[in-house]
């Protein structure tokens, strides 16, 4: 290795120089560092409230009836609650009836059917989601008008 050593510290220099990443992954916001114990611990958490949620979920087959627990609406009535929504439903039909009863909507939420496998819907009422919407009973059109107010019409 005599004579050009320097060829050597050029090809060296020019490998170790900083060059453009192949790809760029952006920052997502914030960061901060993790302790293995604790995303063990959250981990150990999640399991658990996942085992409870699963032990007090209700078990459906095919052949098991649905109901909500709405009762059927007396009268048609329309009225008008607040109620925040995200931007995305403005506009939008929300219909909760039992699946034999469903009519056009943007959403159907089934609130009975004498089966499951009977459904055509988009979803199955749920409580929450109930409350959420202020349904007083089945079948009523749930219209977003704003993003803080709901239309609903019983019996429509």
């Amino acid at each position: 290795m005599t004579g050009h050593p320097w060829l050597l510290v050029a090809v060296c220099l020019l490998c170790a120089a900083p060059r453009d990443s192949v790809c760029w992954h952006p920052d997502r916001g914030e960061t901060r560092p993790a302790a293995l114990d604790h995303v063990a611990s959250a981990q150990e958490d999640l399991r658990r409230k996942m085992a409870t949620t699963w032990d007090r979920a209700p078990r459906l087959s095919a052949e098991t009836p649905f109901e909500s627990g709405l009762p059927s609406c007396r009268a048609r009535q329309t009225r008008r609650i607040r109620a925040t929504l995200p931007a995305d439903l403005v506009g939008r039909t929300i219909l909760f009836a039992p699946a034999d009863r469903m009519a056009a909507a943007d959403i159907r939420v089934a609130t009975s059917a004498r089966r499951v496998t009977e459904i055509q819907a988009d979803a199955l009422a749920d409580p929450r989601l109930i409350d959420r919407l202020g349904v007083r009973c089945s079948p009523t059109l749930v219209r977003a008008t704003s993003e803080v107010e709901l239309e609903l019409v019983e019996d429509p």
